[in-house]
């Protein structure tokens, strides 16, 4: 009989212990923290309330400038400070999750590529590009471009890790930003259009024909960048990778010093060391507008 009577005081005292612990206070700072303890006082200027760390408790003084509300364990609360505009800017700008860039070193490698990145989480993204290629390469001649074709890209970026995020800006706490690494895939496709004529001894055209050669090239990359946002709206990405890759010209893998490698070196998407080795390397600068 007494040790029933005990068990039931055991059960009565474990279930009022846990109805306290979870009816507790919770107060809401502007920055958008929250904490759960209770308060003791509500002073002019100061709040001041227990919480628990590491299993102890910690009497913590806040000022009142810094909370949104306080909401006590009966419901009752307290409005102590409007949430700041900025706290709604900021869901606004981190809730931007693609970003739509051009690289702007390609112009000058005779191609222009557009990218599209996609925010799949805290640490990770899915990047794709593409390209045209022949954007200034002419024969000077009416049959105009002589390399024409497309380039295309994708990977998942993986951001390293950023410092705590009490010590960062809310630019830098953006889930596209920051130093990453990215495994690319590429391929290339260009056709090579030239004229060829055919002469007598008087070195008059006797004969005109257009020859088209057509080479294409994939590659793995393991890519090593960096992202930051210039604004609200804008960023900046330079990157770099390495890698292997093949290519084939009419459908044939190329040769170059006895190995199936490439004999053409540069393949737009990516260029390879010589024509005997299979590593290639890859790189870009992208201006981009986030939204």
């Amino acid at each position: 009989m007494r040790s029933t009577s005990l068990s039931l005081l055991i059960a009565i005292t474990s279930l009022l212990t846990s109805a306290a612990v979870q009816a507790q206070d919770s107060l809401f700072y502007t920055n958008g923290n929250i904490v759960v303890g209770q308060v003791e006082e509500i002073g002019v200027e100061l709040v001041r309330y227990r919480t628990t760390s590491a299993g102890s408790a910690v009497q913590i003084v806040a000022e009142k400038k810094d909370l949104a509300r306080i909401k006590l364990q009966g419901g009752q609360e307290f409005v102590l400070n409007k949430m700041p505009v900025e706290s709604s800017t900021k869901t606004a700008f981190l809730s931007r999750k693609n970003i739509v860039g051009l690289d702007i070193l390609a112009p000058a490698l005779d191609h222009v590529t557009a990218s599209y990145e996609r925010s799949m989480g805290p640490r990770s993204s899915l990047v794709f590009k593409a390209g045209y290629i022949g954007l200034w390469d002419t024969d000077g001649q009416k049959n105009g471009l002589r390399d024409q074709g497309f380039l295309l890209k994708a990977g998942t970026k993986f951001l390293l890790t950023k410092e705590s995020e009490l010590e960062l800006s809310i630019r830098e706490r953006h889930p596209l930003v920051g130093w990453y690494l990215r495994p690319d895939i590429m391929f290339s496709y260009r056709a090579d259009q030239r004229a060829v004529y055919i002469r007598d001894y008087f070195w008059n055209i006797t004969e005109e024909r257009i020859d088209k050669t057509f080479y294409s090239s994939a590659a793995v990359n393991l890519v090593l960048g960096g992202q930051v946002l210039l604004s609200d709206r804008f960023s900046f990405d330079i990157h770099g990778g390495l890698g292997y890759g093949i290519s084939w010209r009419n459908g044939v893998v190329t040769t170059g010093g006895g190995n199936a490698y490439n004999s053409e070196g540069y393949s737009r998407s990516h260029v390879f060391i010589n024509s005997t080795s299979p590593l290639c390397f890859s790189g870009g600068m992208l201006f981009g507008y986030l939204f």
